[in-house]
């Protein structure tokens, strides 16, 4: 059993570090990594989120859209490799 989800979160470098500030707030929700990949031009950080926290994590998600630019955010189930756009 997978105990997190792992989602990919289209940021700048420097937005970045202040999204991992704030989801450090949050004792056990996430965890940002450095680690991250290009799509379309767009550099997409991994994110590892606890089950169970998804809710709360897409509701910061949505908050944070309000004072930084997020490009795109995908869920990656990683059981069968499939992906979904949030």
């Amino acid at each position: 059993m997978i105990d997190a989800l792992v989602y990919w979160i289209g940021l700048t470098e420097e937005d970045v570090h202040f999204f991992d500030a704030i989801i450090s707030a949050y004792d056990g929700m996430a965890s940002v990594r450095r680690e991250y990949r290009l799509s379309g031009g767009e550099a997409q950080y991994k994110v590892f989120v606890s089950r169970g926290m998804e809710d709360e994590f897409l509701e910061i998600v949505a908050r944070f859209r309000e004072v930084a630019k997020v490009g795109s955010l995908v869920c990656e189930e990683a059981a069968d490799g499939t992906a979904s756009t949030v």
